[in-house]
């Protein structure tokens, strides 16, 4: 259970669109260190579409998106179930050609659990590779990246990345999807040798994406990771850390705080690190289904070690607020930084008048308040804030309203100002959840510039 093969009944894809390739002047290198790499195989969820733009609306520093996975069947290309020229798949076309807009490179993911596609590339290379070639050409994709979970030969995937380069030239990103410990002398579900590969055709890949999950590996610490690198082969900045972005996903996942302790420690001790990728979008914590596209955001800062990239100016500042309903639930849980410790993870308040209240510390430019909520936690979303009002003030008494939202349902809610200079960010609380439950629960409160 590694890249696994989505049916109808779980994810319906999207239809097809065509899209010509980013110019040059949209384009911009990710073949550098630390990228974040998202996987994006749910295009549906329970019918409603999942779209990726998010991650680029919201600035997370998202460098790639792969997109899969692509089944070369007997008779027809697939896109998970359907033809990637399905009329259903026109919207997520579209969506990922804005992203390359903004300069995140789009490849498709090929084969993953299904089996037949790099078997069929194997034995009848002329029959199946022009399809290939031609999704690339159709869909203006910047790369592929190779998720081989059945024996190839090492001729053969040889021959298939000398053909890519060939057709596509050296600006093709080619990347490969291998368990952990196929980089490190241990177990593959390849067929081929990857330390073999990377001698023979080194200098036409452009890294790897190594699955340290579903028994392959684990990111609890950087031991994975330093095995590979000691073995003197490949190195940091061609090797990126996959891991499960969501507990539901596969086993090995590991909790947010603990992932980011473990990223920063390895750029802290490698500092060409190649990066991060993420299995898979849809339901990534710590914003989960509602939004997922706050795990780029968080890996991004986890990189950067608290610069470049969005910084959350409300992280651990000086927190008060109304009376909390556990001596563990008080308002500092609220600018933690963490979502996903336990229902305990949060400021919860059963106060007449509730509110919350930020000290960033220093006059702030202020465009953008980002607030979870209840279900954004694991809670029910009967307990998600429904009325509340955002306020802003230099100096903590004299309060100007920025933002009254009174109908909410959402998990995640986001709000922009234009310019704001303010010290202290304050919360007000009116209705606390969709029912009577009178208990107010806000996970996160998080303030970018």
């Amino acid at each position: 259970m590694l890249r696994r093969a989505l049916s109808a009944a779980v994810a319906a894809v999207l239809g097809a669109a065509l899209l010509s390739a980013p110019t040059a002047a949209q384009a911009s290198t990710t073949a550098d260190s630390k990228r974040v790499v998202v996987y994006y195989q749910t295009q549906y969820l329970n019918g409603v579409y999942v779209s990726p733009k998010a991650m680029t609306d919201n600035n997370t520093g998202v460098t790639n998106v792969l997109v899969g996975a692509i089944h070369l069947d007997p008779d027809v290309v697939h896109l998970n179930d359907d033809p990637p020229e399905a009329a259903k798949f026109t919207q997520m076309w579209a969506d990922l050609h804005a992203m390359q807009a903004k300069g995140v490179k789009v490849s498709a993911f090929v084969g993953g659990a299904a089996q037949g596609s790099f078997q069929r590339l194997d034995t009848e290379f002329d029959k199946y590779y022009p399809r290939l070639k031609n999704l690339v050409t159709t869909y203006g994709l910047d790369g592929l990246d190779l998720d081989v979970e059945e024996n190839m030969s090492q001729a053969g995937i040889n021959r298939l990345i000398d053909q890519l380069t060939t057709d596509f030239g050296t600006g093709f990103i080619i990347t490969l999807a291998p368990v952990a410990t196929a980089l490190s002398g241990g177990g593959n579900v390849s067929g081929f040798n990857y330390e073999t590969l990377e001698r023979d055709r080194g200098a036409k890949i452009d890294w790897y994406n190594a699955q340290f999950y579903c028994g392959w590996g684990s990111m609890v610490n950087t031991t994975g990771y330093d095995n590979i690198i000691n073995r003197g082969l490949f190195t940091p900045a061609k090797v990126v850390t996959g891991v499960v972005t969501n507990s539901a996903n596969c086993g090995g996942y590991v909790a947010l705080p603990t992932l980011k302790i473990t990223l920063a420690a390895l750029v802290a001790k490698y500092p060409t690190f190649g990066g991060v990728d993420g299995w898979e979008y849809f339901n990534s914590d710590p914003g989960g289904t509602a939004a997922p596209w706050q795990w780029a955001r968080e890996m991004t800062s986890a990189m950067s070690g608290g610069s470049g990239g969005p910084v959350n100016l409300a992280l651990n500042k000086p927190a008060t607020g109304s009376a909390a309903c556990a001596s563990s639930e008080g308002p500092a849980k609220a600018v933690n930084g963490s979502v996903t410790g336990g229902n305990s993870d949060k400021f919860c308040t059963l106060a007449a008048s509730k509110y919350l209240q930020v000290d960033l510390g220093s006059a702030q430019t202020i465009g953008k308040v980002e607030i979870s909520h209840a279900a954004a936690g694991g809670e029910s979303a009967t307990f998600n804030t429904r009325a509340f009002t955002l306020q802003t003030s230099t100096n903590g008494s004299s309060w100007t309203t920025r933002s009254t939202i009174t109908n909410n349902t959402a998990a995640v809610t986001t709000h922009t100002f234009t310019g704001v200079s303010a010290r202290y960010l304050r919360l007000n609380i009116t209705t606390p959840t969709q029912s009577t439950d009178p208990a107010a629960r806000i996970y996160e409160l998080k303030a970018f510039a």
